[in-house]
């Protein structure tokens, strides 16, 4: 079985037909990543020998925009630990990855980013690229490829850029997600009552993360089909 690590439930849901029936296993992290970390343990607990973390991501390289596809071939940590993905199984998603696709090149090494913290200004990126030349940063990647590298298995990674590298994030963010992976509406509208100057800038996240999420819901079709084939393979 393949295992996939989201972190909100409407990245579940673009991976349609796979997200309710076949040889796939879903967990939801809630953008927290020691829950993504146990999540993948009781996916491979579960039977799966793949692990794949989907979902939409920040970007990092000022050329990554909303709705670009990115396959790595490593994710890496501020720390400098770096986890590389099966080389194999990342060649065969891409190759049945729609456009638009820019990221693809595993002999070039681009990798990811994983974060334990959420990452809301410009600067903060800014400095995040330097440091690692990371496409993109998310939450639940790293702990995921961790997990799967002290079990000797393989994992690999599709992720989606949402915020590029000149959107702010509001501090509205950081509470807007339960651990189930759906918005907290109630804490979203209970914030915008005390800060409303946040809004235009809430509003646009979500316009770039409808675009992640429609580029992962072109993608999901082929490239699960195409992991789930490599493994079997394996």
């Amino acid at each position: 079985m393949l295992g996939i690590i989201c972190g909100m439930a409407s990245e579940a849901r673009a991976l349609g037909r796979w997200a309710e029936d076949g040889p796939v296993r879903i967990g939801i992290s809630g953008a927290r990543p020691e829950r993504a970390e146990s999540e993948a343990v009781r996916l491979i607990e579960a039977g799966c020998r793949l692990l794949m973390s989907w979902g939409v991501a920040g970007g990092l390289d000022p050329e990554a925009r909303p709705g670009d596809l990115v396959i790595p071939s490593a994710v890496v940590d501020e720390g400098g630990g770096c986890w590389p993905f099966s080389p194999e199984l990342g060649a065969a998603v891409a190759a049945a990855m729609p456009a638009p696709f820019r990221w693809a090149e595993h002999g070039q090494g681009r990798c990811i980013l994983g974060l334990d913290r959420l990452v809301l200004s410009p600067n903060d990126k800014v400095a995040l690229f330097a440091l690692t030349g990371a496409v993109t940063a998310d939450m639940e990647t790293h702990r995921v490829a961790q997990v799967a590298a002290s079990r000797r298995l393989p994992a690999l990674a599709v992720r989606a850029v949402g915020d590029p590298l000149e959107t702010r994030l509001p501090r509205l963010v950081a509470q807007a997600l339960g651990e189930d992976g759906r918005p907290r509406l109630g804490r979203v509208a209970l914030g915008l009552v005390q800060r409303p100057w946040e809004l235009p800038s809430l509003m646009r996240v979500r316009r770039e993360t409808d675009a992640a999420l429609e580029a992962l819901g072109r993608a999901a079709e082929r490239a699960i089909q195409r992991a789930i084939e490599a493994v079997n393979a394996m």
